[in-house]
Parts: C-alpha cells; sequence; structure tokens
C-alpha cells in the first residue's frame, strides 16, 4: 500500500513537471521580443522620402494650403462613419501595437534660406477613417485658419507620416472648432487603407487612461495616468468642456489620442497649465495640469 501512494505522488510530481514546463516553454515561445527602434534618423529619412519624385507632385504648399482652408466655415460637419468602440481590455503593450498604426506625426518642410534644408516634427494626429480622415488640434492649424496669421518663411510643406517613413500630403482642412481646440484634416492616402482608431466615451474622474503621442524628439511615446477632473469653462459651450489628466506629455504631444483601458479613443490632447507656488521669482513650479478635449467633441461635428 506505501508503495503505491508512493507511486502516485512520484506520477503526480511528473505529470506537474511535464505540464508546467510545458506552459513555461509555450510561454516563452509567445513572449514578444522587444524591438529597438532608432528614431535618430526619423527627419532625414522624411526628407529622402519627400525629394523622390514620385512624391513631390502630390504636395501642395502652405500657402495653397492657407487658402483653401479659409474658405471652411467653423463647425462644418464632416461625413464620417467612425471605428466602433472595442469592448475588450488591452494590456499596455498589446494597445501600443495595436493602435500605432492610427497615430501620424506631423510635420513640417524648411527650405534651405539661411539655413539648409529639414523635416521638423510638429505635432500629433490621429487617423478616423480608411481614406484618411484625421483630427488634430486648431492650434497646429491657426496659422492656416487664422486670417490674421504670419505663415513662417521657411515653412514651405505640411504633412503627415507612419513610422515607417510612409509619407502622405494633407490635402484640405475640413472643419474645425476654435473653442474645443480641434481641426478635422484629409490626407491623400497615395491608394494606402489606413487603421482609423476607435471612438470611445467620455470619461469621469478616476478612470485610468493611455496616451500614445510624439513629444519633442520622442515619436511615439507611450504614458498614463487618470483623469484627474471634468470641467467647463461655459456651461452653455459643449466645446469647452475639458477632460483634465495626471498622463506626462510636453510639445509634440498635441493631438495625441487618449485611450481608455481597451484602447479606444476618449479625448485629445491640447494643452499645459502650470501652477506655481508664486507669481514672482522664485516661482517654485509645483503641477502640470495636462487639458484635454473630450470625444462628445468630436462627435459633436461628425455626421
Amino acid at each position: 500500500m506505501k508503495i503505491m501512494n508512493y507511486w502516485c505522488k512520484f506520477l503526480c510530481v511528473g505529470l506537474y513537471l511535464i505540464v508546467f514546463g510545458s506552459v513555461a516553454c509555450q510561454g516563452q515561445k509567445n513572449k514578444k521580443e522587444v524591438v529597438y527602434r532608432d528614431y535618430t534618423h526619423m527627419e532625414a529619412d522624411l526628407l529622402d522620402s519627400l525629394k523622390r519624385d514620385e512624391v513631390k507632385t502630390l504636395f501642395c504648399g502652405v500657402h495653397a494650403l492657407r487658402q483653401q482652408a479659409q474658405q471652411v466655415k467653423e463647425n462644418t460637419p464632416v461625413r464620417l462613419v467612425p471605428r466602433r468602440a472595442e469592448k475588450k481590455k488591452l494590456s499596455p503593450q498589446d494597445m501600443i501595437e495595436g493602435r500605432r498604426e492610427s497615430v501620424l506625426t506631423v510635420n513640417k518642410y524648411h527650405r534651405a534660406m539661411m539655413g539648409s534644408e529639414g523635416v521638423a516634427g510638429w505635432a500629433t494626429a490621429v487617423v478616423l477613417s480608411e481614406d484618411g480622415i484625421c483630427v488634430s488640434n486648431y492650434h497646429v492649424f491657426w496659422e492656416f485658419l487664422d486670417s490674421t496669421a504670419q505663415l513662417n518663411p521657411r515653412d514651405s510643406i505640411m504633412f503627415v507620416a507612419t513610422e515607417e517613413g510612409r509619407v502622405y500630403p494633407i490635402s484640405e482642412i475640413l472643419s474645425f472648432n476654435k473653442a474645443a481646440d480641434m481641426a478635422f484634416f484629409k490626407i491623400d492616402t497615395r491608394g494606402d487603407v489606413l487603421t482609423p482608431m476607435p471612438l470611445g466615451n467620455d470619461l469621469p474622474a478616476g478612470m485610468g487612461v493611455h496616451l500614445l503621442s510624439h513629444p519633442e524628439g520622442y515619436p511615439y511615446a507611450y504614458t498614463n495616468g487618470v483623469v484627474m477632473r471634468t470641467t467647463t469653462s461655459d456651461a452653455k459651450d459643449p466645446f469647452t468642456r475639458r477632460m483634465e489628466l495626471t498622463v506626462d506629455y510636453a510639445k509634440g504631444a498635441s493631438g495625441g489620442p487618449i485611450m481608455d483601458d481597451c484602447g479606444n479613443m476618449v479625448a485629445m490632447v491640447s494643452c499645459i497649465r502650470a501652477i506655481f507656488y508664486s507669481n514672482q521669482p522664485p516661482y517654485s513650479q509645483q503641477m502640470n495640469v495636462k487639458l484635454t478635449i473630450p470625444v462628445s467633441s468630436f462627435r459633436r461635428l461628425i455626421q
């Protein structure tokens, strides 16, 4: 009897080791390899892409884009069927991999004048449709939309690009709302079918949020946090609503997508307000409040 018990225990331990070892090996096989990307040549590579003969003719200059934008009326409805919200919760890793194709860099091409020609990263934009409707901030395009603005004489072309360096011309501004700091625009996809970002719903204070954006010099940077407050500066104007977050971002992240735990876009980066201990030296900055535009503002213009 003792011998049988011994062998039973031995077999159970053996089976456990076999099953556990198999699962562990499978886990190792399924583990994704960490990819280290070199972003230091990103702007130089984009400049090379712009100078290729087959691409040059697709771009309109900043003056032509400004002329077109001046004809657009504020709150013009945008014809768009947004991608349906996802319901499955994603890990941050899966969210980054699944949404990065929907997040574009907004760039400017500077012609050679006092210095050499070059490309500079400017902001972030989000793809909303397969055929190239995107959204970013009003302040990203303000020099085209505000008739009193002066164009930088070095600016020649404004365009968007993917992480892989595929460049797309901005063909027209579709709509905007200054109070909501948002602007819809269309790009020439050059025959590509883009991956739109699914749209979710506004979130209350305390909910977790995620951001994938391009703070200056750090493209495709991921940060997370929570909704700190939901506020408005004018109860009668829904476009003045803001979601204040603890997510970290900086200039260049303008227009970046704020996502819920399922990877749905629930807001868009707008600006930062700094809180100082004193309004005179030494100022002693204490806190940065991150203001974002809730997705309900987008939906008001989407038809």
